[in-house]
């Protein structure tokens, strides 16, 4: 089901006549995110009681709350997908598991290659740049994969 809604969203994207074989949800976050979601807890934190909130543990979950929106703001998410004209890179929702907007079409000698992972996430390097794929994407990138060094 999820599959196929991202799949109908770059379809949506790029034009009804594109034919899409296969697309990935994937994030990266800037580099300073996470030093930057740590300055905001510290600060979110520190300033709870200027606004009247004194109780520690309350204070803590809000500073919680409010450094994931900051890392959720300092990170990219875009949809790889693979259709008749080559591999494209498209923006994503935040949220949802949908593309919403053209990046740009990849080189035909740009590489997808796998550079590590954990059990929830592979690392992938997607042209120039490194993303995170969920492991429910994990397959598709690897059939994109597989697809690109045929046709290199």
């Amino acid at each position: 089901m999820r599959r196929a809604v991202l799949l109908r969203s770059v379809i949506r994207v790029m034009r009804t006549d594109t034919v899409v074989h296969d697309a990935a949800y994937m994030w990266t976050r800037h580099r300073w995110a996470m030093p930057f979601g740590a300055l905001v807890l510290a600060a979110a934190v520190l300033l709870a009681p200027v606004v009247g909130i004194e109780d520690w543990p309350t204070r803590v979950v809000i500073g919680l709350a409010v450094a994931s929106v900051a890392v959720l703001a300092a990170t990219d998410y875009r949809v790889v997908a693979q259709t008749g004209d080559g591999i494209v890179l498209l923006r994503a929702s935040k949220i949802r598991q949908v593309a919403t907007g053209f990046v740009e079409t990849l080189p035909p000698d740009a590489q997808l290659v796998q550079v590590g992972g954990t059990i929830l996430a592979a690392d992938w390097q997607v042209g120039d740049r490194r993303y995170t794929v969920a492991r429910s994407s994990e397959q598709a990138m690897n059939r994109m994969a597989a697809a690109g060094s045929a046709n290199s």
